[in-house]
């Protein structure tokens, strides 16, 4: 009975030290930073988010926003600090997927404190933004 609660305090402080470690601290390494995309009064009801991980030399960006239905099967614009850095297609189910990776070779700009991340329609309404 002794050895059951030695393993259970040691794995709730485990728990609470997993729980008070910095987001910004990725799994398998590395620094990753969350933040939320929020919709634009043209689309209130768009949500999404934007996560970058950075390793090192390498960089991973994944943008993603849903709800957006309305939009389904259009392209749309994904803007990293102004720059326009990917034209997905809107799904069936109303959402956009971009996930890229310098390990893959593709281009991945640099996040850092301030970067923005906005959605655009390919005439330019905002969809959803947020800032790192």
């Amino acid at each position: 009975m002794r050895r059951i609660t030695i393993i259970s305090a040691l794995i709730a402080c485990l728990a609470l030290a997993a729980s008070m470690a910095p987001a910004a601290v990725a799994s398998g390494g590395g620094t990753v930073r969350t933040i939320a995309l929020h919709g634009s009064s043209s689309f209130p009801n768009a949500t999404g988010s934007a996560k970058s991980k950075v390793d090192g030399s390498k960089r991973e960006l994944e943008v993603e926003v849903q709800h957006i239905k309305v939009l389904a099967g259009k392209h749309v614009n994904v803007f990293v600090n102004g720059n326009k850095w990917a034209s997905p297609r809107v799904s069936s189910l109303g959402a956009v997927h971009v996930e890229r990776s310098t390990e893959r070779g593709q281009s991945v700009p640099t996040i850092k404190s301030g970067s923005t991340v906005r959605v655009r329609t390919l005439g330019g309404t905002l969809i959803a933004g947020g800032s790192f």
